[in-house]
């Protein structure tokens, strides 16, 4: 090219590419916080109305936000902040991505070339640091890689299994000029879901068609694919009852009549009596964890067969072996098994081999027995109960990590799809709130409840100044026992009730949300829960119920059968 040629084509700084890589992506929301090295990012997106930045108190609820608008938007999401501490603060929320097989992806700062090596303030080698964590990690080493690493990052992002992946420059590098690119993200990645193979799926119908007690066992995959509704109608058809899997209990509706709710350490009764004695247990969409499936503690006969769809061949076998495996898409696996079963049905669906409605009226009647509506101090169940009976059914529950989470979790029954959320088997305390505010910035038009212990309040209650200078109306409910309930649970079974480090005392959260200009309230008797609640959402600013808690009501370690 020569010095006429190069002068006529337009050339835009490495930010600004960077920038309008992630417009071409469709961001519209990136969370982060400003530093040193992140500031000609920040520059730009100041330049660009399209993309709304969300300014957070600490970098890891940036990543937490980011991580949540992903899981509720069902598109990938951006984190940016700088060198250094930045990225050691956030890199609790990437970790939860990554577990979670969440497309978020960070952009961060790192030192200039003249101070690296020299005990620079921040300086770090940051990519070994990222890579255990990322499915991609990447140093932008000069202007011309800042385009390419972007659609690099994305298209990683994006292949299944999905998850975060992380790129960096220095400023220098982004301040640098470059001929603008505009490819549409379909010039560089492929982006139809592989289609299961026909052999393989007459292969399941073969096992299925001769099982006596088969079931299905639900994960998130049908979700992320839209599928909910046409694997009920696969039920419906078959008369084979159905089980989701403890992390996505929304993956199949617990109200659905083929429904025994999720399975696991914190899934209903009926599921869990009903999975082991299952002949042919059909995976769907699943990425199987130890707490949805007990391994060690058998939820799964070890006789039966297992038949188990997910979208990533690796998936495949990791905490089960299989009979069969099958890679692609679960919307091809659905409708391949619906039309094996439309031809090969004589009379209408099989004959069910257990008594579904009966099995989870008899669950439901013994989670009813242990509530205690008039006790005080407040049972954890009882709150766990009343969430579920003032959230709206199309609201949206985002759960923490702990000791409340998993008597939610033993409460909620689900409506709709999309409606339950938490970082799976990350179990990261003190992500409930910045999750919360993600979701509800990607679904604003549906009520968002979050709900974790005191201790998990504490670690991001800064986040609650960005609700409400962000005007991101989220109902927050403190299960408030002044200690770590889940590690008195662990001491209690483990270690003889010798109890250590796990008690403290808290300030009011409801007080304390008035201070930074929120709605608040402390609940002290079980009457006033439901209420308090209410109260919450149609306050329309951000919220925290502080319930106090009976401390010695803890949820249990492990699924006894």
């Amino acid at each position: 090219m020569d010095t006429t040629e190069r002068k006529s084509v337009k050339t835009i700084t490495g930010a600004r590419a960077l920038v309008d890589g992630l417009l071409r992506e469709g961001i519209d929301h990136v969370f982060g916080i400003p530093g040193t090295q992140n500031l000609a990012i920040l520059d730009e997106l100041r330049a660009t109305p399209q993309i709304r930045f969300i300014l957070t108190r600490h970098e890891q609820g940036a990543a937490f936000m980011s991580y949540g608008f992903a899981r509720a938007a069902n598109k990938p999401s951006v984190v940016t902040v700088t060198e250094g501490p930045g990225i050691t603060n956030m890199v609790t929320g990437i970790g939860a991505a990554f577990k979670g097989n969440v497309p978020v992806i960070s952009i961060t700062g790192v030192q200039e070339s003249i101070m690296r090596e020299r005990d620079a303030t921040q300086d770090m080698d940051q990519i070994p640091f990222m890579r255990p964590i990322t499915k991609w990690a990447y140093s932008i080493p000069y202007v011309d890689k800042v385009q390419e690493a972007v659609r690099k990052a994305f298209r990683i992002a994006l292949t299944e299994p999905q998850g975060p992946t992380h790129i960096e420059s220095a400023s220098e590098v982004l301040l640098q000029q470059i001929a603008a690119e505009t490819p549409a993200p379909a010039a560089y990645r492929h982006t139809v879901p592989a289609v299961c193979d026909p052999a393989q799926i007459d292969a399941a119908w073969a096992l299925i068609s001769k099982a006596e007690r088969p079931l299905f066992v639900i994960g998130r995959g049908v979700m992320k694919e839209r599928a909910v509704a046409a694997m009920q109608k696969l039920t419906e058809a078959t008369g084979i009852p159905a089980a989701a899997l403890q992390y996505s209990p929304d993956a199949f509706p617990s109200v659905h009549p083929m429904a025994l709710g999720p399975l696991g350490r914190n899934g209903f009764t009926s599921a869990n009596r009903a999975a082991p004695q299952a002949d042919v247990i059909i995976a769907v969409g699943a990425h199987f964890d130890v707490f949805s499936t007990l391994y060690k503690y058998g939820i799964f006969s070890e006789s039966a067969k297992i038949i188990h769809q997910t979208s990533a061949a690796g998936q495949i076998g990791i905490v089960f072996p299989v009979t069969l495996g099958i890679a692609g898409s679960a919307t091809s696996f659905i409708d391949g098994l619906a039309t094996r079963a439309a031809r090969t049905a004589k009379g209408g669906p099989r004959k069910a081999w257990i008594d579904v409605a009966k099995l989870r009226a008899e669950g439901e009647a013994e989670l009813q027995k242990v509530l205690k509506p008039d006790a005080e101090p407040i049972q954890p169940q009882f709150v766990a109960h009343t969430i579920r009976k003032a959230l709206p059914e199309n609201g949206i529950l985002v759960v923490d990590a702990g000791n409340g989470g998993k008597h939610v979790r033993s409460y909620f029954k689900s409506y709709e799809p999309d409606t339950f959320l938490c970082m799976d088997d990350w179990a990261a305390v003190g992500g409930a709130l910045p999750i919360a505010m993600g979701v509800k910035l990607a679904r604003p038009d549906r009520p968002v409840l979050c709900t974790g212990g005191d201790m998990g309040a504490m670690c991001n209650i800064g986040e609650l100044e960005t609700a409400v200078r962000e005007n991101i109306a989220v109902v927050y409910v403190v299960f408030n026992d002044q200690g770590l309930g889940n590690e008195r649970a662990f001491q209690n079974e483990h270690f003889g009730g010798r109890y250590f480090a796990v008690n403290y005392k808290n300030p009011d959260f409801g007080a304390l949300a008035k201070v930074f200009g929120a709605h608040g309230e402390q609940v002290t008797r079980p009457g006033d829960l439901e209420g308090a609640i209410k109260r919450a959402f149609a306050s329309g600013k951000p919220a925290v119920i502080d319930v106090m808690i009976d401390q010695n009501m803890l949820a249990p370690v492990v699924h006894k059968t």
